[in-house]
């Protein structure tokens, strides 16, 4: 499933910061990076999941926002069944997450990374 430059651009254009009040989401921004950088080929679906919802509650602590202890477990497993979805939406027609890197253009894999390091920053 490897991505015309057109839908690239596409892709690109929809998720563009240019226009002045869209922010796009720090959960997808945290499972691009996992997604396009993926090196574990032994790690399992709810392995790799969990690492994300991980990363992303950590980011929402660095943000100075509280998640209660209470519902630290709800939260994570509603995260985790986004995170789900979104994978099984990226990677739609790829039997891998190996396979659905190896046909990304490189731009797109960029655009993920410059994204990633920005919300690190804050």
């Amino acid at each position: 499933m490897k991505l015309s430059k057109k839908e690239a651009e596409t892709d690109e254009s929809f998720f563009s910061e240019s226009k002045s009040s869209q922010k796009i989401d720090p959960l997808f921004v945290i499972f691009e990076q996992h997604l396009f950088n993926f090196q574990d080929p032994d790690s399992d679906r709810q392995t790799f999941i969990h690492n994300i919802v991980m990363d992303y509650i950590a980011y929402l602590r660095k943000s100075n926002i509280t998640v209660p202890k209470s519902l630290e477990q709800p939260i994570v497993e509603e995260l985790s069944e986004q995170v789900k979805c979104m994978l099984l939406k990226k990677i739609y027609g790829c039997p891998t997450i190996e396979n659905f890197q190896k046909n990304l253009p490189s731009a797109v894999k960029r655009r993920a990374r410059n994204r990633y390091s920005r919300l690190n920053s804050k």
